[in-house]
């Protein structure tokens, strides 16, 4: 079977997010298919992104420019030079390609539809509920039309459809793996050491995480809480017991070993965040046993088994809910220990990139097979 690879993602990016995606899916794909990979960058809109900026600053409603209908349009011309005999085409990501309409069946992958991204990473009232609603409408009949849409979680597959109103006959839950080598085994001993990892320290909840630590410190003196990712700040940095560990390049051989140190000690790990889809920090611990308390939201509960592989919680930002958590885990060292060998159990049979793309690719062969 011959598969085009289409994408706007370079392999050279893998580190994580949607390249690190991207890398694992195509590397899966690739040992099963001939696969060619084509890489499509968009052209800039700039009359509309000047437009869609100076309205913002006017406090008016302005349009979605990264997806034009000239951007989408760019796409779906470039798409059209590609050349090549395929059986079939697999997309990464959705919206940037719903311009295009294929004449072979084609397959995609996302964590989430662009409804699901709009209500929470951006301020809807900001767009144009007319522009928004081009985008929605277009997105679903896309999807609509593809031999198999692959998302990250159930939890992604069910907004789809809800808020496109589709029956999603076509969907299918692959799941979602780590970024991390998986040790052999759960090498943890001793320390109570918190950990928080984030790019965005307040909207992943970070000072929530700090006001519950520091209340848990007085009376636990022994408890430390270290921060990876964004700069936290002076103030923060000078709290008793914080450690800011900066960022690692999972590219970098030594600094990703010193990542990996960081979560083979990591007692749990805290993430109550308010602005996410779904969480790869958590399956990335867990292949060490760490345990984690996280919102429950998003798809973070198909990964986080409330006490079974760590704690859901109900409010993200209330830090007595939180440090009550974190106190649990403390004082009931047997559970803990049940803890981290559900954690580890349940990643590394679940939620690896081996799992995920030994379901992709089932579904693919089922397809074009019937």
């Amino acid at each position: 079977m011959r598969l085009a690879y289409i994408t706007n993602t370079s392999l050279n990016e893998s580190s994580g997010g949607g390249s690190g995606v991207n890398f694992a899916t195509y590397n899966y794909l690739k040992d099963v298919y001939e696969i060619s990979y084509f890489l499509i960058y968009p052209c800039p809109d700039l009359k509309s992104k000047a437009g869609s900026v100076l309205l913002r600053k006017l406090y008016l409603k302005r349009n979605y420019h990264y997806f034009s209908e000239l951007r989408l349009d760019d796409v779906r011309k470039k798409f059209e030079t590609i050349e090549g005999d395929f059986d079939a085409y697999f997309f990464h990501g959705f919206t940037q390609w719903i311009a295009i309409k294929p004449n072979k069946p084609y397959f995609c992958f996302n964590d989430a539809c662009f409804a699901t991204y709009v209500d929470i990473y951006n301020n809807k009232e900001e767009f144009k509920e007319s522009d928004l609603d081009r985008i929605y409408k277009k997105e679903a009949v896309w999807l609509k039309n593809a031999e198999k849409v692959f998302f990250r979680s159930q939890w992604a597959l069910n907004e789809t459809k809800k808020v496109y109103n589709m029956d999603g006959n076509n969907f299918v839950n692959v799941g979602v793996g780590g970024f991390i080598d998986i040790p052999d085994a759960d090498t943890y001993k001793e320390g109570f050491n918190f950990l928080f990892i984030s790019r965005e320290f307040i909207p992943k909840g970070g000072k929530v995480v700090v006001e519950a630590f520091q209340e848990l410190k007085k009376t636990y003196d022994d408890i430390n809480l270290q921060i990876v990712g964004e700069d936290p700040g002076d103030a923060i940095k000078a709290v008793e017991g914080v450690y800011y560990l900066g960022f690692f390049n999972k590219a970098d051989a030594l600094e990703k070993k010193a990542l990996m140190n960081v979560f083979a000690n990591a007692f749990a790990l805290i993430h109550p965040t308010i602005k996410d889809t779904n969480t790869l920090v958590i399956n990335e611990l867990a292949y060490y046993g760490c345990v984690a308390i996280s919102s429950n939201k998003f798809a973070i509960p198909e990964y986080l088994i409330d006490g079974q592989t760590g704690y859901l919680l109900n409010d993200p930002r209330d830090s007595k809910e939180l440090k009550s958590l974190m106190k649990k885990l403390i004082v009931n060292p047997v559970d803990y220990s049940v803890m981290r060998k559900n954690a580890r159990k349940n990643a590394v049979q679940y939620n690896t990139w081996n799992a995920v793309g030994q379901r992709v690719i089932k579904e693919i062969t089922n397809s074009v097979q019937a």
